[in-house]
């Protein structure tokens, strides 16, 4: 069975523990075939615009941006070190922020030929009062701002709508599809919801994005992958790719659930998993 882990972080975004080279020998161990080095870009390059990006605890979130050259040097150098035992692809995960795009690709431009692939996400929303993290435990009292779970969700989709349909934000992969369930909070009206997410799927194959599975869900409080089994089958009657990713935030969460994932993705329909390589997109056989 091929397995390849294309979402993982390390100690240099500030809330994972370990090295790169722990995470690329854990994977090779694991008997991996790729992994996939995808730490979170700064969100420091916000610093420089309108955003009040003080609000969140970003220091927390990422690395810095002079440790960014660090960061590729380093996958770089252990690419060629471990090239005889595994496959190690280079990728940032970016949050988009609307409107702020020249901010990004200011700070992003000259990197674009180091990366495989990179990781597109939304986890900081805008609040009544200030801006706040879906995914962040501390946040969790800002959702009495909101109406209903619902609000949030709706929320969060159109962000990740403007995110697909925006022409600056270059990106290949959409993660963690419906991580505001991340604490165990479903939608209530799920009809509403769904509305919006068949709307979002829409705009991704009309993209020709790649949607991963993360099983990052499964080891948090909704102990479900991101997206649901649901979600999961529109992607597939859409004919959406997918790809695999752990959202490994410790050595040992890499591959997590895999062989799992894979058997529900093959009783779904699936005969195949994206591959990245240089930001082209292949595929592999599900075996």
């Amino acid at each position: 069975m091929v397995l390849e882990d294309y979402h993982t972080h390390n100690q240099m975004c500030n809330h994972a523990v370990g090295s790169i080279e722990d995470y690329i020998k854990k994977a090779i161990e694991k008997k991996l075939n790729l992994i996939g080095i995808s730490d979170h870009f700064p969100y420091e390059y916000l610093k420089s615009s309108p955003i009040l990006i003080e609000e969140v605890p970003y220091q927390e979130y990422s690395m810095r941006l002079n440790e960014v050259d660090i960061y590729l040097s380093t996958i770089k150098e252990l690419k060629d070190k471990y090239k005889n035992k595994i496959q190690v692809r280079t990728a940032f995960e970016v949050d988009y922020f609307k409107s702020y795009e020249s901010f990004l690709n200011l700070q992003l431009k000259n990197k674009l030929n180091d990366l495989d692939y990179i990781l597109g996400s939304v986890h900081i929303l805008h609040g009544k009062s200030k801006l706040f993290a879906i995914d962040d435990r501390r946040f969790l009292s800002m959702y009495k701002e909101f109406e209903s779970i619902d609000k949030i969700y709706l929320e969060y989709y159109r962000k990740l709508q403007d995110m697909i349909k925006s022409k600056e934000f270059d990106f290949d992969v959409v993660s963690h599809f419906d991580l505001p369930k991340k604490y165990n909070k479903r939608a209530i009206n799920n009809d509403l919801v769904m509305d919006e997410v068949i709307a979002t799927l829409e705009l991704i194959k009309k993209r020709d994005l790649t949607m991963e599975i993360n099983t990052g869900g499964l080891r948090k409080e909704i102990k479900e992958q991101y997206p649901s089994f649901e979600i999961i089958e529109k992607i597939y009657e859409l004919g959406i790719p997918v790809l695999l990713g752990s959202d490994a935030h410790r050595p040992k969460d890499l591959g997590y659930k895999f062989k799992k994932m894979i058997k529900l993705l093959k009783k779904i329909g699936f005969s195949e998993l994206a591959h990245f390589n240089k930001r082209k997109r292949k595929y592999i056989e599900i075996s």
